[in-house]
């Protein structure tokens, strides 16, 4: 067990990355929403800042506005005029959680009645588990995981409940051996966004958690006085890291979650092994270090140490810093835009073949790669014919952007 004594140095102490100074100052902002102390590097920060628009845009598009807002607001580190865009920003943001909570009883109720087991993960869910408040975290959709044998009464209960695929959007097939792990529904009048899954992960190798696993050990969080099920909290360092990751830590608010789950040495101990034992211990190790570096928060200094050893782990560091500091890095890339395909192309598939450094996982993660859900979906060839989806599959993903 890792000792809390033999700690990296934190809040304060640790200097905020190099990126540009408005990054800098939502870096400091999440910091703040993590627990640090944070103050002196907040106003370093503020200094710094040229364009507060970009702040502004910088905290929404990380999802600290619920998180960091409330914080900001008490102190001086920022001008008048931002607070006051600012306090107006946190009062939409409430009334979104608000409409969201609404729905996710309404979709919670109609799927016990018809004895779905189900569990919602991340957004509110998560925000009432970590943080003891649905309206500081929220999220921008509702993710909910299903038994893959009752999708198809899920989906009709969301058409019930006036929820309806996006134009173009095909229906998660749980006849076929690799779906889609994710269908998203929208409501036709408030535009919420519900994503049905069946499994954590598209390539199931990454994380082969089953839903009967996580179920059984599901725990329960209040919301709209309902029990809501959820996964449970032991699994979610590895989870949300996993998340994260192959996102590049494209927003801060998934590292301010794992601050809040890995707040001491047992539960660095527990990640670890859950990691180890899906063969993503380097991937945790990265985690260390990010919480170190971006948030400034306590790390065992066995694990920093185990990091800087690993050639994976910095390898791992690097590629996601891509992620951060570009010339747009508050706003997401436009859906046809080169920038976005190397991105969400190059970037992210080398962070998604460096989490898991194996060749068995290499393999299935090639062949999905050359095979994607959507493309089978589209073009529902015999089994004889499986050899041709790596060559539809340049087709497949240009039909989908021109849509």
């Amino acid at each position: 067990m890792f000792a809390v004594a033999a700690q990296s140095r934190v809040d304060d102490e640790v200097p905020l990355p190099g990126f540009a100074p408005e990054l800098r100052f939502v870096v400091a902002a999440a910091r703040l929403a993590s627990g640090g102390a944070a103050g002196p590097t907040l106003d370093r920060a503020g200094a710094q800042v040229r364009n507060w628009d970009i702040v502004h845009r910088g905290l929404a598009h990380h999802g600290l506005v619920g998180l960091a807002v409330p914080g900001l607001l008490r102190t001086r580190a920022v001008p008048a005029a931002m607070a006051t865009l600012l306090t107006s920003e946190h009062g939409a943001h409430v009334v979104g959680v608000m409409h969201r909570m609404r729905e996710l009883v309404r979709i919670g109720r109609a799927l016990d009645a018809a004895g779905i087991r189900h569990l919602f993960i991340k957004g509110i869910a998560l925000s009432v588990q970590l943080h003891a408040d649905p309206l500081v975290r929220g999220g921008r959709d509702i993710d909910v995981m299903i038994e893959r044998s009752r999708l198809r009464d899920a989906e009709q209960i969301l058409r019930d409940l006036d929820y309806e695929l996006p134009i173009h959007a095909t229906p998660a097939d749980p006849d076929v051996t690799e779906p889609a792990k994710e269908s998203g529904w929208v409501h036709r009048e408030s535009r919420i966004l519900v994503e049905l899954h069946d499994r954590l992960c598209d390539n199931h190798a990454l994380l082969p958690w089953d839903f009967a696993t996580l179920w059984a050990e599901r725990e329960t969080v209040t919301i709209g006085g309902m029990a809501v099920p959820t996964m449970a909290r032991r699994r979610l360092p590895v989870y949300l890291a996993v998340h994260g990751i192959r996102h590049g830590w494209q927003r801060m608010l998934w590292l301010v979650d794992l601050a809040a789950v890995l707040d001491t040495s047992e539960t660095w101990d527990v990640a670890l092994d859950d990691a180890a034992a899906q063969g993503l211990e380097g991937m945790m190790l990265h985690v260390g270090w990010a919480l170190h570096h971006w948030l400034g928060r306590p790390v065992p200094a066995e694990i920093s140490a185990r990091g800087r050893r690993r050639v994976d782990v910095r390898l791992l560091n690097w590629l996601v810093a891509r992620f951060q500091d570009g010339p747009d890095w508050y706003e997401t890339l436009p859906r046809n835009s080169v920038r976005r395909f190397i991105a969400g192309s190059v970037w992210s598939r080398a962070i998604t073949y460096m989490m898991k450094p194996s060749g068995g996982f290499w393999r299935r993660q090639l062949a999905f790669d050359l095979s994607s859900p959507q493309d089978r979906a589209a073009f529902a060839l015999p089994d004889r014919l499986n050899w041709l989806y790596p060559l539809i599959r340049p087709f497949g993903w240009a039909i989908r952007r021109l849509r």
